[in-house]
């Protein structure tokens, strides 16, 4: 654990002078965070050293007051005010109210600047936690938009040792089908993917493959300097999902792999992707198991229409195929319209099999022999299970 104390006993950081709140001292510090927005408070995790000019409140005492409150309550630990440019001196009723919260007022000289103070505190919390925690959390700042200020975020990953700017980076996601997981199964995916995560590390030559957890899924980050990179060694990492999904003996997982994407942008398209094409691929062919977006992306397009549209385009007599129809079609499709296969595979004769898809013709009016049909039965049975899963 890392204090205000000790952050502030860094040798450049010395010049620092603590000027309220000197009782809070030790308070722990786990996040470095520059504020020059109103909103900060939604931002902060707890444990906060927070660096600003104030500029944001520099016309207005009260807000300042206020600032003071919301970031104790949100058990902020340190503030650290840049005066100069927009304030020239700190309020005396600022410093009684941080030495009434507890909260460490802190006064940043004009010499230093804010990236020396993040390099040096992060430098010191780095040293006392877990490294993967660290880059953890530093992923989910960037995939869910907890970014005050880009350079500094990028400076953040420079230390970290990303090169987030310039990167290419796929995400594959590992989502468990069991809707409620207990914290042990949670446990035992997130060590399949740091298992993935640490083979590809060393097999393939990457140098840092960071994993972030939510809930029942979890995302390996692989990063570049060359999309190609990723791209060649693409069958060798699905060998060691595959690997290690056997390994632990995992069962209802389904794989989601994104698109390559670059910089930072790039980075959090490929997240959301791995997570929607799970989603979607499962209503395409539920045997498949692994689903990539390049494969998918047209399917996602017509789901959203056909959550949107589909009781429109699809009511009236497709309402009355039941149950053993819809199971017909979906095999059929599955087989690729082959009927021994699809007889095969529901366990039933093939003629039962050419007698349901003509009874199907005779309800619908489609017919599963012309392709144009067909299409329009296929988007039918998406939209089913679309419906299904809406429920």
């Amino acid at each position: 654990m890392v204090t205000v104390k000790e952050v502030l006993s860094i040798p450049a950081l010395r010049r620092l002078s603590v000027i309220g709140g000197e009782e809070g001292l030790s308070k722990r510090v786990s996040y470095v965070t520059v504020m020059e927005v109103p909103d900060i408070v939604r931002w902060l995790k707890g444990n906060d050293f927070v660096i600003t000019s104030l500029y944001a409140f520099k016309d207005d005492l009260e807000e300042q007051l206020n600032l003071i409150d919301k970031l104790a309550d949100n058990h902020c630990s340190c503030l650290a005010v840049k005066t100069g440019q927009y304030i020239k001196e700190l309020d005396k009723s600022i410093i009684d109210r941080a030495n009434q919260r507890g909260l460490v007022l802190v006064k940043i000289p004009s010499e230093i600047t804010y990236i020396e103070i993040i390099v040096n505190a992060m430098d010191k919390i780095l040293k006392n936690r877990d490294i993967d925690y660290i880059i953890e959390k530093y992923m989910k700042d960037i995939i869910y938009n907890n970014i005050d200020n880009e350079e500094i975020l990028f400076e953040r990953g420079n230390l970290l040792g990303f090169n987030i700017r310039n990167s290419s980076t796929l995400a594959i996601t590992l989502n468990s089908t069991i809707k409620e997981l207990d914290n042990d199964k949670i446990n035992t995916l997130r060590k399949v993917t740091k298992s993935i995560a640490k083979e590809s590390d060393s097999l393939l030559k990457f140098t840092y493959n960071p994993v972030v957890t939510v809930g029942g899924k979890s995302s390996v980050l692989f990063f570049s300097d060359e999309a190609s990179n990723i791209e060649n060694n693409m069958p060798q990492i699905i060998k060691l999902i595959n690997k290690n999904i056997t390994k632990y003996s995992l069962k209802d997982i389904l794989v989601g792999v994104g698109p390559i994407g670059s910089g930072l942008e790039g980075l959090k398209d490929s997240y959301f992707k791995s997570m929607e094409v799970i989603k979607i691929g499962p209503l395409v062919n539920e045997k498949v198991g692994i689903y990539y977006y390049k494969d998918m992306d047209i399917y996602i397009t017509l789901e959203k229409y056909l959550r949107d549209c589909g009781s429109e385009v699809f009511e009236g007599v497709f309402n009355h195929l039941d149950k053993d129809f819809l199971l017909t079609l979906d095999s059929f499709y599955g087989n690729n319209m082959d009927v021994n296969l699809t007889a095969d595979d529901l366990f039933i004769h093939k003629n039962t099999v050419r007698y349901r898809l003509k009874k199907i013709k005779e309800i619908t009016g489609y017919d599963t022999s012309i392709f144009e049909d067909n299409f329009k039965l296929y988007l039918f049975l998406i939209y089913t299970k679309i419906s299904k899963n809406s429920r």
